[in-house]
């Protein structure tokens, strides 16, 4: 899993971590959500593939306390639904997942699968009880086609699981993020 080396603006960001095809959705999500970034937080990205297209996640943004108390969070698009996700404050990462986890679209995949090597097991419980209604072809697709960003994810869920959580799942297998990876896993074979 590659980081991008020097950091971007959010409106160039934004536009990055979606498929060409996406930029005018793209677009719309950045001006949605432009006036609630610290564009002063410099984060870098993750370089990953949607439908053989490149992209470049960012890793996070610091939205501003206003983007809680504007609400705007329930107005947005499903674009800037995915960028919430990768947000600074696990809370707005939880509401904006549960806004895109059962959409349909092959771009929302990467967006919900970095939550799953994140150390929030509540966010990701939130995905393992969606697995029975997630679109199994898109995830498939996306774990073929980001090996080594599956496996950086893994190594962090393991990670995560034996710093934090060991003695809330003392059986490993039993950890929702490993679970759900070994899901998708299944899924791509």
């Amino acid at each position: 899993m590659k980081s991008l080396s020097s950091p971007k603006p959010f409106h160039d960001a934004s536009i990055a971590a979606f498929p060409h095809d996406c930029r005018a959705m793209a677009e719309v999500a950045a001006r949605e959500l432009a006036i609630f970034v610290d564009d002063e937080y410099r984060q870098f990205s993750t370089r990953m593939e949607v439908l053989g297209q490149a992209i470049h996640v960012p890793d996070r943004f610091h939205f501003l306390d206003a983007v809680n108390k504007a609400g705007i969070s329930d107005r947005v698009s499903s674009a800037a639904q995915c960028l919430l996700t990768r947000s600074t404050d696990g809370y707005l990462r939880q509401k904006a997942l549960n806004a895109i986890l059962n959409l349909r679209e092959p771009w929302i995949a990467p967006f919900v699968v970095l939550l799953v090597g994140e150390y929030v097991v509540e966010i990701v419980e939130s995905i393992q009880a969606s697995l029975p209604s997630l679109d199994q072809g898109i995830y498939s697709n996306f774990v073929r086609e980001n090996s080594d960003v599956m496996r950086t994810i893994r190594s962090r869920a393991a990670s995560y699981w034996d710093a934090y959580y060991r003695n809330r799942f003392p059986d490993r297998a039993a950890y929702p993020a490993l679970i759900v990876l070994r899901q998708f896993e299944e899924w791509a074979r």
